[in-house]
């Protein structure tokens, strides 16, 4: 993405920038390399320990620790860059709309939001210096005195320059918003004046809120509740999730405790100290295993072997895309890169073969939801996070309900065949068996190398060898390898998997320190002890509480992506389930469940939006997309519905 701009709203060539704006990009750049290299030392670094505490009995001191602090250094070095290149959570919605289709209009408010972002680091500037002089002075330093100590100043000072990086960036952004409203606007003066009706009409709901705030004075419950309200609507307009969550939080603790050094002194708490620990670790991880695992074609070759299995089925190449991404989803963690591998692989070749093109791409966004659920997932780690509850527990559990799930997949495909074939593919194609020449040993040779990644994850969670965390670095190891051995691996692409995954990173655990920032205001608020005290007076059931939670999570799918769907509403769930003594494993996998179905549910359904952006055929639009995953949906609320009634479907494999 090119921020420097003509006046026209045009790119300025490189060679005709201030030198500033050169010097700037190669400092983004250049701390975008260290995070990325550094991604690649604590993979090794865990390794080393592991290895070492197995081999011979000897952990490396200091292993946990150095992780817990690389958190914090892969956010604040590589965040400016993944804002740069657009990579930051936001709901494009509203905002993607305006931009196409009333640019003058999506540019001003884009302007706006990134502005929001420039404050919401000044402040964090602001209030972050006296830390780091604090920690100077005193020679603070993390760890265990006699074992291995780490001082704590140097990742203070990376706080204050790394936030002021990204404070520029979206001052850069600003500007750039502001030379295309210029274009736009000049170039249709009915939006234009569009634009200045609307900012006058949201200025004077600003100005009528305000002054009915000091007429009548709020309770720090009312203004807990409000914010609630305001952090869906920011979210919805297309304000990054994160600058919403933590400005929103900033001013609630401002207005509740009346004081603002309180709230700026939160707000930098929770930069330094929300993000270290150690269970952070297997965020950077597990997206660089998937990424390796893309890049060595591992997805292409277990399809090539699900067909060959399918082969005599009716409808088989919609059952064997289903296994093909289960089987994929239990080493990559994500849903994303399952719809962006088998949109490439599996959509063109069952279009081929006569199958109905809703058909087929409603089979790949349906069973590429099924990476967040089948371990490693990162919504599992996301809700493990923010409930404090053991990673490698909720791994263990979401493997039958991924199995019935994708069991679930496979029957609803085989009836569809069956009952409607109009729907599934031509005639000819569903009588036909499909035609596969694998032999034994190209089926072993295809199979072999993902079973072994599923084999060392899942095998040493839960053979007790390694935490989930050590299980992502000794993962990451095997794609490397197996990505060397298949001949795959060059510089290019192992640096572009190492960027890639800090850009993913940073912007996910941006994510997580505003939420837990969000989480403090709330219990501030008070919130918390009424929800309990209203759940307990109004007699309402746990299945009660329960159903308002799964239809709530499911209305939030069709505006929100997944991961601000659990931003907002499993700290507030966390505290309405606790007297009733609810398993936080169950839980886990019934919001995971829950999520997924937003993810292909319209306007937003993030999966349906990547496949599209893969496909690269202009004969399927996203309306296709969206009727083709509507059958898949509805079988994941069956799901969801039976590991309701039956909870040992989540928890038998945990007891």
């Amino acid at each position: 993405m090119s921020e420097a701009l003509s006046d026209d709203g045009g790119p300025i060539p490189r060679q005709t920038r201030p030198w500033p704006i050169i010097w700037f990009d190669a400092t983004i750049s250049g701390l975008n390399a260290i995070g990325s290299a550094w991604i690649f030392v604590i993979m090794a670094l865990i390794n080393i320990d592991v290895f070492s505490r197995l081999l011979f009995n000897r952990p490396i001191s200091g292993v946990p620790l150095i992780i817990e602090m690389s958190i914090i250094v892969i956010v604040f070095l590589q965040l400016a860059a993944a804002l740069r290149r657009g990579r930051m959570t936001r709901s494009d919605v509203v905002i993607g709309r305006l931009l196409d289709n009333r640019p003058a209009t999506g540019h001003l408010l884009q302007g706006v939001y990134h502005l929001a972002g420039f404050v919401l680091m000044i402040l964090l500037i602001q209030y972050s210096l006296p830390l780091f002089s604090k920690a100077w002075r005193r020679g603070t330093y993390a760890g265990l005195e006699g074992d291995f100590t780490l001082p704590i100043w140097p990742i203070k000072l990376l706080i204050v320059v790394g936030a002021a990086v990204i404070m520029v960036q979206f001052l850069r952004l600003v500007r750039r918003d502001i030379q295309f409203f210029r274009y736009h606007s000049i170039h249709s003066t009915s939006e234009g004046r569009g634009v200045m009706y609307g900012l006058i009409a949201v200025a004077a709901v600003v100005i009528s809120f305000l002054a009915m705030a000091m007429v009548i004075e709020l309770s720090s419950v009312q203004i807990g509740l409000i914010s609630i309200f305001f952090v869906l609507l920011l979210v919805f307009v297309g304000v990054h999730v994160g600058v919403a969550l933590a400005l929103l939080s900033f001013v609630c603790v401002w207005m509740i405790r009346g004081d603002m050094e309180i709230a700026g002194r939160l707000l930098a708490l929770s930069a330094g100290e929300s993000l270290r620990r150690y269970e952070f670790g297997v965020i950077p991880l597990f997206i660089l295993m998937g990424l390796l695992v893309s890049v060595s074609d591992i997805g292409k070759d277990t399809y090539e072997v699900a067909n060959h299995v399918f082969r005599r089925v009716k409808g088989g190449l919609g059952s064997a895309t289903v296994a093909a991404n289960a089987v994929f989803a239990a080493v990559t963690g994500t849903s994303i890169a399952s719809a962006s591998v088998f949109t490439k692989v599996a959509v063109p070749e069952m279009l081929r073969l006569g199958y109905k093109p809703r058909f087929a791409v409603g089979v790949v966004a349906g069973s590429s939801v099924l990476g967040m659920l089948i371990p490693p997932s990162l919504l599992l780690i996301l809700f493990g996070i923010l409930t404090e509850t053991s990673i490698g527990d909720l791994f263990i559990a979401g493997i039958l309900p991924g199995i019935v799930l994708s069991a679930a997949y496979c029957v609803l495909i085989w009836l569809m065949a069956h009952k409607f074939p109009n729907y599934v593919a031509d005639a000819s194609t569903l009588e036909n068996a499909l035609d596969s020449n694998l032999t034994s040993g190209e089926i072993v040779s295809k199979s072999v190398p993902i079973l072994v990644l599923i084999f060392i994850i899942m095998g040493g969670i839960y053979g007790g060898l390694f935490t989930a965390t050590e299980a992502g670095g000794v993962g990451v190891l095997g794609a490397l390898v197996l990505t060397i051995a298949k001949r795959k691996l060059t510089w290019k692409r192992l640096w572009d998997a190492l960027t890639e995954t800090g850009y993913v990173t940073a912007a996910i655990c941006f994510l997580l320190l505003s939420a837990h920032l969000y989480a403090r205001m709330i219990s501030i608020s008070g919130i918390p002890n009424v929800m309990e005290s209203m759940i307990m007076q109004s007699g309402m059931g746990l299945a009660g509480l329960i159903t308002i939670y799964v239809v709530i999570i499911i209305l939030l799918g069709t505006i929100l992506d997944a991961g601000s769907i659990m931003l907002i509403t499993v700290p507030l769930a966390l505290v309405a389930v606790q007297p009733f003594g609810v398993d936080l494993i169950w839980l886990g996998i019934v919001t995971i469940i829950a999520v997924e179905i937003g993810l292909l549910t319209p306007p937003l359904g993030l999966a349906v939006f990547v496949i599209h952006n893969n496909l690269e055929d202009h004969r399927i639009s996203v309306d296709d997309i969206f009727w083709g995953a509507a059958p898949f949906a509805l079988t994941m609320l069956v799901v969801l519905i039976l590991v309701l009634l039956i909870p040992d479907i989540a928890l038998v494999l945990v007891r």
